[in-house]
């Protein structure tokens, strides 16, 4: 899944958020729903962030990171 999405899984395991939020700063630059996006965030859209290319990225992220609150 990781390759899938375009993230490196070494980098991943070897838990380098710099180079993690760099790869995911790119997908988000070059995503194609950037318009469903600002929709998302602004509470507009509702259900999960299934249409981001990081969506993964970011669950992941909080499994392994913990979360917000």
């Amino acid at each position: 899944m990781l390759i899938k999405i375009g993230l490196d899984p070494t980098v991943v395991e070897s838990g380098d958020s710099e180079t993690i939020m760099r790869e995911v700063r790119q997908r988000c630059r070059s995503c194609t729903t950037e318009d469903v996006c600002e929709r998302w965030l602004a509470g507009e859209e509702t259900g999960d962030n299934v249409f981001c290319p990081n969506a993964a990225v970011f669950e992941s992220m909080k499994k392994t990171m913990g979360v917000i609150g």
